[in-house]
């Protein structure tokens, strides 16, 4: 093959797969035990996607926390694991970290680049962590946070672009689970205007 036909061949391939900066090899060389999973599970927020299609047995998902939780959700990751090692993807560092007793793994990162908020994108094969996760309830930072000055009178329907894709993957998720007292302290928490939560309450009222 001359080196003309190996530029084209390799312009023709295309980019390798990433799931939380990892490509699909190396997720199958990391986990390998058969995924076990717990009786209820899946939790409705944050929501997790089972990898086995692809041959991987393990978790994804992908969640938005405030940044004051980061610490709290590192640390709940760092009781559970050991750290491992970490390298860059897209300019963000992604960490792993193991449990070798139990043959658990963790592999994420995190970003701020969306939402005022910080993006959280993880794989493991850890139901119990999982589980975890979403009894701490960690908060979706709410719409008037995501969207500075966004009029609370356009939220709802069918919402397109970046507000219909934070409200169907997380805010909505996560704020139809929350109990009516729960709720209330999440107004309390960020300081919800009034025209915010009467918007809310007239949507979930109509549902």
């Amino acid at each position: 093959m001359n080196i003309f036909s190996r530029i084209k061949a390799f312009i023709k391939q295309e980019p390798e797969e990433q799931i939380a900066g990892y490509s699909i090899p190396e997720l199958k060389s990391v986990f390998v035990k058969s995924l076990l999973t717990r009786d209820g599970f899946l939790p409705s927020y944050p929501r997790v996607t089972p990898l086995e299609g692809v041959g991987i047995p393990a978790y994804y998902t992908s969640f938005i926390i405030d940044q004051k939780e980061t610490l709290n959700f590192v640390a709940r990751i760092e009781s559970k694991f050991n750290y491992v090692t970490e390298k860059t993807f897209n300019d963000l560092i992604v960490k792993k970290y193991s449990n070798t007793q139990k043959n658990e793994h963790l592999i994420f990162f995190t970003s701020t680049r969306e939402f005022n908020s910080v993006t959280v994108r993880l794989v493991t094969n850890s139901a119990d962590f999982l589980a975890a996760i979403a009894d701490e309830k960690f908060s979706v930072p709410p719409p008037w946070v995501a969207f500075e000055s966004y009029n609370p009178s356009w939220w709802g329907g069918h919402m397109q672009g970046a507000q219909g894709y934070y409200n169907d993957n997380y805010f909505l998720p996560f704020f139809t689970q929350l109990s009516d007292s729960e709720k209330q302290s999440y107004y309390a928490k960020f300081e919800a205007p009034t025209e915010w939560i009467k918007a809310l309450e007239l949507i979930h009222d109509d549902e």
